[in-house]
């Protein structure tokens, strides 16, 4: 990530100016539109890395793109961005944003991979479990590997519970070796 500090800088800002205008949740969801149109479209993620295009095309093509659509703190920042020439640090500063977001909601990211799509009710548990582990809400994504075999991997921030069959064949074959 370019920039670390102006970036968390930018964040911090973002974050503290929705706080006090009541609009989080707000600038939060835009926020998500915004990465996920930069995840979705390589081309408007490199409209913003580009030294070549000038400045105020990229400024009329960030208001075509999102005026009417997010909050106008969002819209502001990234204008204000794009004047500044600091554009390049758009992507990195909405993900900062999104850190400092769920350390302000108490929120913990955590992904659970299984070899199938976990049932709605399946997912509830494990979120209760994680919630009760790390005293936190918890966002949970259900991702699907084959190559674990069976059970299920559960990352929640930077623990790792590994309840897969390949890593309980792994940890035999292992002890198999070793004996």
């Amino acid at each position: 990530m370019q920039n670390t500090r102006a970036s968390v800088r930018y964040a911090k800002s973002l974050l503290t100016l929705s706080i006090e205008k009541n609009v989080l949740d707000e600038v939060k969801a835009d926020v998500d539109m915004v990465c996920k149109s930069f995840d979705e479209s390589r081309e408007i993620s490199n409209l913003y890395l580009s030294p070549i295009i000038p400045i105020n095309h990229k400024l009329d093509i960030t208001n075509k793109i999102f005026k009417g659509k997010v909050n106008e703190n969002t819209l502001n920042l990234l204008l204000n961005l794009i004047s500044r020439k600091r554009d390049n640090l758009i992507e990195s500063i909405l993900k900062k944003f999104h850190e400092l977001y769920n350390t302000y909601k108490n929120i913990e990211e955590s992904l659970i991979t299984s070899t199938f799509s976990l049932d709605v009710k399946t997912l509830e548990v494990v979120k209760d479990f994680a919630e009760k582990l790390t005293k936190k809400k918890i966002s949970l994504v259900n991702t699907v590997d084959e190559n674990i075999v069976g059970g299920f991997n559960l990352k929640i921030g930077d623990r790792m519970i590994d309840c897969t069959v390949s890593n309980k064949l792994n940890e035999l074959r292992k002890k198999l070796i070793n004996n």
